[in-house]
């Protein structure tokens, strides 16, 4: 009895100890908030500012959007959640391009074991784990680490060989250009020009054009859920001075990552140049991506109709559990606070995430199909059916997804691509 009277006084104490530490920063953020109303400019900016800089410690004590106030402070506070979660996710963008130490490591074993420690992706190959490697002593971001080590051992990446954050290596062939004179590294994005086509169309010039084809991949552990090329933002430059620009400027090329390849093709069009190049010097361009932060599971007992779970920028709602002939139907909302329309182009990810139910007697039951019922800028309404009895009973739905998705901006530039 004491054992245990011991435990509560524990637990008591370690509450009320959180509580202590919580309530001076619900303090600040209230104050905080207040001043996002304040009659001088500076004073709404500093408290702006201040909420900022306390990151995701202000967010459980931030009004709800849905809290009446003046139009200026809901601004701020869209604003705010939006920066905080973007900062956030940069942190995981940051962890995630993986810098690799190779240090003294001097085989295949050792350097491929070095990036696996530093960057979390492991490898699968036949090859000489005695193979000799050259050290290198820098550091150096995933891709090109990996390129260093692979273009010394004669390897390449079947990517569709690999599961999950596990790469395939093959022996590369012979004809196959070294992969660090030929890729170009962004963040967590390796580029790589595979085509380069000039068509010249005789009877009608409008049709002729210059195309380059890019394997565009990224660290297996990423998992971008959107990618968009601005095609405005494309320039390409020429070995005889020439500047070209894209076919259609205005342009985008969208892609939607798959989740179980890490990696993708692009064809990038181009007005045909005058003149006869050689060689394009240097091909320009930004990568905006859809980013998602950590995933959260949400768990909901399937006897409430309807429920609401928020964490971080994400919130998921059951919005009606229905019959539907011998199944049932549980219609799920899913919206991220600050996405904007940014996510217009890329929801379909969401259809991707993890959902299952989980019977009284601990057996899983996988959804046999789904329905898109809503979508908007934010998010989306998807109704899915499950084999559950008659009634839910004490049956409970999990549901897996990132807590935030955040636009995210990089610069690329590829070199010295011969022309055809």
């Amino acid at each position: 009895m004491r054992h245990y009277f011991l435990l509560f006084c524990l637990s008591i104490g370690s509450l009320q100890l959180f509580a202590d530490d919580a309530a001076p920063v619900q303090r600040d953020v209230e104050r905080w908030v207040q001043e996002l109303d304040a009659p001088q400019l500076a004073r709404r900016n500093a408290a702006e500012q201040a909420l900022l800089d306390l990151g995701q410690n202000a967010l459980p004590f931030l009004p709800s959007p849905d809290h009446p106030q003046t139009p200026e402070v809901a601004q701020r506070l869209e604003r705010l959640r939006s920066r905080i979660a973007k900062k956030s996710v940069k942190v995981e963008v940051a962890k995630n391009t993986g810098d690799v130490r190779l240090g003294d490591a001097d085989t295949l074993g050792e350097a491929l074991e070095a990036i696996s420690r530093d960057s979390g992706i492991e490898f699968e190959h036949e090859g000489d784990e005695s193979l000799s490697i050259a050290p290198y002593p820098a550091v150096l971001p995933f891709w090109h680490a990996l390129d260093y080590v692979l273009d010394q051992s004669k390897l390449d990446i079947d990517f569709y060989a690999g599961e999950g954050e596990t790469l395939v290596l093959r022996p590369r062939a012979e004809t196959r250009p070294e992969r660090v004179d030929s890729a170009a590294y962004a963040g967590i994005y390796r580029l790589e020009p595979s085509i380069v086509t000039s068509r010249r169309v005789l009877h009608d010039p409008s049709l002729s054009g210059l195309s380059v084809e890019l394997d565009l991949s990224w660290k297996p552990d990423a998992h971008p859920v959107g990618i968009t090329l601005p095609m405005g933002q494309m320039v390409m430059r020429l070995d005889d001075g020439a500047k070209v620009i894209a076919q259609e400027p205005d342009g985008t090329i969208d892609l939607a990552p798959s989740t179980d390849i890490a990696t993708t093709m692009v064809r990038l069009p181009f007005i045909l140049p005058a003149g006869r190049p050689q060689r394009i010097v240097s091909l320009s361009g930004q990568i905006k991506s859809m980013l998602p932060g950590a995933a959260k599971l949400f768990e909901f007992p399937l006897n409430v109709a309807q429920q609401t779970q928020t964490a971080d920028f994400v919130t998921v709602r059951i919005e009606d559990i229905r019959k539907n002939g011998p199944l049932h139907e549980v219609r799920l909302g899913i919206e991220f606070d600050g996405a904007g329309k940014a996510m217009e182009s890329h929801r379909g990810w969401l259809l991707a995430n993890e959902v299952y139910v989980t019977l009284a007697n601990g057996l899983r039951e996988e959804h046999l199909g789904y329905e898109l019922y809503r979508h908007n800028e934010s998010g989306l309404g998807i109704g899915y059916l499950f084999d559950i009895g008659e009634t839910p009973g004490e049956a409970k739905l999990y549901y897996k997804t990132p807590s935030a998705v955040v636009q995210d901006t990089i610069d690329f530039v590829i070199q010295d691509i011969p022309m055809p």
